[in-house]
């Protein structure tokens, strides 16, 4: 006989802190969270939710599921947030590892086809060597409501960073999106490369 079996990415329930002063305060809120959100959120990463028309950046506690969430409490007020949970999750994680890093940085000499500079999504240095991580969206791969130029220029950038780094001799890890699922473990394995002991 068929039995239901219960999906642990099946999460309905938010628990999230605010910042007070930039700390993450002890006391946890819990929210619904409606399917359309799941993949906007992760544990361990701040995010930005309105409430009275105020923007306010909370800490992601926890998820969990609750058949009643819906009738026990509000709505996740969640508003679009950069950087998204992906970018948010690797700096985490870098800081976990105490490794200082930089986001959006530009570096000498890395520019677009309009001799712009381009960001780096995060970059940290271990023993005088820049390493790179890029987290490439969708956007980076369907052309979606972008121009056919935007989409152009995208993948453009993406081909001038690899350039550069293979150049500069920069380790570089890019992180496609139909890989996010494997964010910390492939984090890692760039980081035992990458770090000398």
């Amino acid at each position: 006989m068929n039995e239901l079996v219960f999906v642990k990415e099946n999460y309905n329930v938010i628990h999230i802190s605010f910042l007070r002063r930039g700390n993450i305060q002890e006391k946890a809120y819990k929210w619904y969270l409606p399917y359309r959100d799941m993949e906007r959120v992760h544990v361990g990463t701040f995010t930005m939710i309105k409430i009275d028309d105020q923007r306010k950046k909370v800490f992601v506690v926890a998820l969990s599921y609750d058949t009643k969430a819906e009738q026990l409490y509000r709505i996740f007020p969640l508003v679009s947030s950069q950087p998204s949970w992906q970018v948010q999750l690797i700096c985490q994680h870098l800081t976990n590892n105490s490794i200082k890093f930089y986001r959006e940085r530009c570096f000498k000499g890395l520019k677009n086809g309009y001799s712009r500079g381009l960001q780096v999504d995060v970059s940290f240095q271990n023993d005088n060597q820049w390493c790179f991580i890029e987290y490439h969206g969708t956007h980076h791969y369907y052309k979606r409501g972008a121009s056919i130029q935007r989409f152009k220029n995208i993948l453009k950038n993406m081909e001038l960073k690899r350039i550069w780094c293979e150049e500069h001799q920069v380790p570089y890890l890019e992180i496609p999106f139909f890989r996010q699922k494997e964010i910390i473990h492939m984090v890692d394995a760039f980081l035992s490369k990458t770090m000398k002991k």
